[in-house]
């Protein structure tokens, strides 16, 4: 290995190699790390990141990046680091671990495990030195010598409850069905958490949480009366609010990844792929039910976007546009406008108009997430409407519309001039197939052929190059390496977008290849994954080595779970194909999550939204409304127990947890 230089140097990923030169003597996860830590009886450290993560930055610089904080860490860890886009299978596995000893989860994830991989320590973000109640990493590394080394027996027992625990958490009892009055009690939690004024869920942070409006789509697509269009108007409302805050990118297009306000203002400005794939899958389908220009022009913003900066030379796309230019600032530079840059980039008489129609300030409206303070730039966002600037100005509304179209163009052209955010130019499987599903259903709505032949061309090739020659999937491909199994959410993503794309065929032999290339990938999903005595797909395969638990979950996150989107999928597949076999899947998965979607619903939504295809079924035309009541009444005799029926939750309610110490750390001084 060569000086200065750890173990990733022979990664692939970016996120990865931007750390092979840290001074931590960083391992891959694999075989090779575990052997060393058994071998030098070693404690693991097990950091998981991505490249998208503004707080992964920030660790990094104050902790990995220290002379002192490595030292320590090369003296008494194996220290491996993980993409969390590369490996969701690991990267959700281990937030789970930190829920259960902390009450909450997030990146950069940091843990300590056994040389066996059971974990007996977790935490999100550390800073180097404690401050108040957050302990500093440079504090809790020598506090885990001391430990191993004198009371490793103690070490050892907190991370066997830690792991029996979150075994425990994992069992759930299969059975039941998802049916109309499900749906009702998720549409009423929804109700209970929709912010009216701004649109989303839950005063903030926010994210843009675009499983719950999927959910709303699938209810508003067959339920009845009021709730239809109640269920469409959160949906409608959100997506307006996203489109005019700071979230999305007003003059490059697409939206970013996470941001920390109620407002949609305080963007951090990373974009990835699945997020501009789901956005998209949701504004089509939105059109789909009731067209709007506005459905549209979103649409036509978001894949703009995609196809300039998300697409491979190959025809795949790549997986995100992170916040900085070189992976070290804090992600400000590109996106942030001072008035004096912008009245320099507009002609004359356009600046005024356009710093009303942004709220440019000469102090700047931006601020600082933390501090609140203002960091004398500006964010630009839609403060006020074209009528109204109009009005202002004595200007023609059309002539308003205009001009800001053309500044938005020239702001466009100067930022390109900057150094541009560095690139994670990795393929990811299942974001390939959430994109390439959604931009075949958005040139199916939109009537856009270019879309559609943009998807076509990404899943053809993406059907060769991650095949091996032993005729299996993998998860990622770069430099002309595809490397990693492929996972269930993989395929599942896969799957629905292929059926997209059978969905657009226009030819009898389109159809039969599109239709053979789902049925191989459901094929190798069930191979590796499905579960055949109790249904549902397992996260890891059976073969899987140093994973300690190999769980079966429904819960979603960012985007649908491996569960919900494979429903989607089998569904798809059962309609469109004609094979009854693929529709028993789906109902198979349906009935393995039933009672804990009914439990926890918002948490399981996808397999709710997807169970509303069944009932989508029933009704072929879209004027024939669908009879609730008697649907609900059916639904009651068959469906698992409501989260409102107490006797019910009582007698479905997992086995109690038993809580771990919230850190073996505590035990002695």
């Amino acid at each position: 290995m060569p000086a200065g230089e750890n173990r990733l140097v022979n990664e692939k990923s970016p996120y990865l190699l931007r750390h092979s030169r840290d001074p931590v003597n960083w391992y891959p996860w694999g075989k090779e790390a575990f052997d060393a830590a058994e071998a030098e009886n070693r404690p693991i450290f097990l950091l998981i990141g991505g490249s998208s993560s503004r707080w992964c930055r920030v660790m990094d610089r104050e902790c990995f990046n220290d002379r002192e904080v490595a030292a320590l860490l090369n003296d008494t860890c194996i220290s491996i680091r993980v993409d969390r886009e590369e490996r969701p299978d690991l990267s959700d596995l281990f937030t789970e671990t930190c829920r259960i000893q902390n009450g909450s989860g997030g990146w950069p994830l940091n843990l300590f495990l056994t040389p066996k991989g059971e974990p007996f320590f977790a935490a999100t973000f550390l800073p180097k030195r404690s401050t108040g109640q957050v302990p500093g990493l440079a504090d809790i590394i020598p506090r885990v010598k001391w430990l191993w080394l004198m009371q490793k027996e103690d070490v050892l027992r907190g991370a066997k409850t830690l792991t029996d625990t979150l075994s425990t958490k994992m069992d759930f009892v299969p059975g039941g069905q998802i049916g109309t009055l499900q749906a009702r009690n998720v549409l009423k939690e929804l109700q209970r958490m929709y912010d009216p004024m701004h649109g989303g869920f839950n005063p903030a942070p926010k994210q843009l949480c675009v499983p719950r409006l999927i959910f709303l789509l699938e209810y508003a697509r067959g339920a009845a009366n009021g709730d239809r269009d109640e269920a469409f108007a959160m949906v409608d409302t959100t997506l307006r609010k996203i489109w005019s805050g700071a979230v999305h990118d007003h003059l490059g297009g697409g939206c970013a990844n996470s941001l920390a306000d109620r407002q949609w203002m305080t963007p951090h400005f990373e974009k990835t792929l699945r997020d501009q794939a789901l956005l998209l899958w949701t504004v089509a389908t939105a059109h789909e039910l009731r067209p709007d220009e506005f459905f549209r022009r979103f649409a036509e913003d978001i894949a703009t976007c995609v196809i300039r900066d998300f697409t491979s030379p190959e025809s795949c796309f790549l997986t995100s546009l992170d916040a900085d230019d070189d992976g070290e600032g804090d992600g400000e530079r590109y996106y942030l406008w001072t008035e004096e840059e912008i009245r320099a980039a507009l002609p004359p008489g356009d600046s005024g108009i356009f710093c009303a129609a942004c709220a440019i300030l000469p102090g700047g409206n931006f601020r600082n997430e933390l501090s609140g303070v203002s960091m004398g730039q500006n964010v630009l966002y839609e403060a006020l409407p074209v009528n109204e600037l109009a009005r202002r100005y004595g200007v023609r509304a059309p002539e308003v519309t205009i001009r800001l179209e053309n500044d938005r163009r020239a702001l466009f052209e100067a930022r390109s001039r900057r150094p541009a955010p560095s690139l994670d130019d990795k393929v990811l499987m299942d974001w390939n197939g959430l994109m390439i599903g959604a931009l075949a259903r958005a040139g199916r709505v939109f009537e856009k052929k270019e879309w559609l032949l943009t998807a076509e061309r990404a899943a053809l090739f993406l059907q060769k190059a991650l095949v091996d020659p032993k005729g299996e999937w993998r998860r990622r491909y770069r430099a002309k390496e595809a490397a990693i199994p492929a996972l269930p959410g993989d395929y599942a993503a896969m799957m629905w977008g292929v059926m997209e794309l059978y969905a657009t065929a226009t030819t009898e032999r389109q159809k039969k290849d599109w239709a053979k290339y789902a049925a191989d990938l459901a094929a190798a999903l069930e191979a590796n994954y499905w579960d055949e005595p109790c249904g549902g797909l397992f996260l890891s395969r059976v073969d899987e080595p140093h994973i300690f638990l190999r769980r079966k979950s429904a819960e979603d996150g960012v985007g649908p779970s491996a569960n919900g989107m494979a429903m989607m999928a089998y569904i798809a597949m059962g309609r469109e194909l004609e094979e009854p076999q693929y529709t028993e899947k789906a109902r198979a998965i349906e009935t393995c999550f039933a009672r804990i979607a009914a439990l926890r619903p918002i948490e399981h939504i996808s397999i709710v939204a997807a169970s509303l295809r069944f009932r989508d079924e029933k009704v072929k035309d879209p004027n024939i409304e669908p009879d609730d009541d008697k649907d609900a009444k059916k639904d009651a005799k068959n469906e698992a127990p409501s989260v409102d029926d107490r006797k019910d939750r009582r007698e479905y309610r997992p086995q109690r947890e038993r809580r771990p110490p919230r850190d073996v750390m505590r035990r002695t001084r």
